[in-house]
């Protein structure tokens, strides 16, 4: 499923973007307060918490979006942090 927004800006969260938007079979939140709850707990999966950088507030919005589903959201914020781990280190 491919989403009218625009890229965000942040080459690693486009990146999140274009792979997600390669499946269409992804899984999709009950309520609003379910989506805030996965996107949280995929967030803390990965050792990240509030306040969330610029990035990570680009990949939230993205997934509220969509209604992303808990699924979505642990896969998003995996390929995410694996690219910020990336960076990171070629530095």
């Amino acid at each position: 499923m491919h989403t009218n927004l625009p890229l965000s800006g942040f080459p690693a969260v486009d990146a999140v973007r274009q792979a997600i938007e390669n499946d269409s079979d992804w899984d999709v939140a009950e309520s609003a307060e379910k989506l805030h709850f996965y996107i949280l707990l995929a967030a803390q999966n990965v050792g990240r918490f509030e306040p969330f950088t610029e990035p990570e507030i680009a990949l939230n919005a993205y997934l509220t979006a969509r209604m992303a589903g808990k699924r979505l959201c642990d896969y998003a914020w995996r390929l995410l942090a694996a690219s910020q781990m990336t960076v990171c280190v070629r530095n």
